[in-house]
């Protein structure tokens, strides 16, 4: 499945943010920003000429940004004709709830573009999941997609998956899976930020990967 993705971001699981070049640590308080909807430290955005400021007052722009983002990337996917955005469920995404982190950071991140009308809730966690679900390997994928519920009529529709952040890609796959059988046509997915551990994904840019069953991810 094809993942179109804007950052590259590191988890600052050690504390290491001040030892990382400038523009990841601004993709990474990008991201934080995008998935939160919070500020938390002053960042430029990087993909324009002009990097764009973002301080407390304006910490809007983050989810703007990324909205226009995923609007252009879709537009220029040739073969991914007006499809359906479908919200990658967050950890309080269980079914029954009325609404839940990554639906509302969708809508506002869409509401300024051409797409603002696409967002549909139609993932849930059938209950609350755990951290390590959500970190599951490709070996629990099956298991995983039994952990998801489709509670929207999708069938004959073509969908476009979106989430704030992506590591090996197990819960796009599982998200595909869920969609897949109840007859939608997963095209593909675009999230904010690809987890990183290294320096060879740049901070910021028009970027993309596969991610297969067999627990591949080719960079290409």
């Amino acid at each position: 499945m094809k993942v179109l993705f804007m950052c590259g971001y590191f988890p600052d699981l050690a504390g290491v943010y001040d030892a990382w070049p400038l523009d990841y640590q601004d993709a990474f308080s990008f991201c934080r920003a995008v998935r939160t909807g919070q500020f938390e430290r002053n960042f430029s955005v990087h993909t324009q000429k002009d990097p764009v400021r973002v301080c407390a007052s304006n910490v809007g722009v983050a989810r703007r940004a990324f909205g226009r983002f995923i609007e252009r990337r879709i537009t220029e996917e040739t073969s991914w004709p007006s499809p359906v955005l479908v919200p990658m469920p967050s950890e309080d995404a269980v079914i029954g709830v009325g609404t839940f982190r990554s639906w509302f950071m969708l809508n506002e991140a869409m509401a300024p573009t051409e797409f603002k009308l696409s967002p549909v809730d139609a993932l849930f966690w059938r209950e609350k999941p755990s951290p390590q679900v959500l970190t599951a390997g490709r070996d629990e994928l099956s298991t995983l997609t039994k952990d998801l519920i489709c509670d929207f009529p999708l069938r004959g529709q073509t969908v476009v998956l979106v989430d704030d952040l992506v590591s090996s890609g197990t819960t796009l796959l599982a998200a595909r899976d869920c969609l897949q059988r109840e007859g939608a046509a997963v095209l593909g997915a675009v999230v904010c930020g690809k987890v990183i551990h290294d320096r060879k994904t740049p901070a910021f840019g028009r970027q993309e990967f596969w991610v297969d069953d067999d627990g591949t991810a080719d960079p290409s």
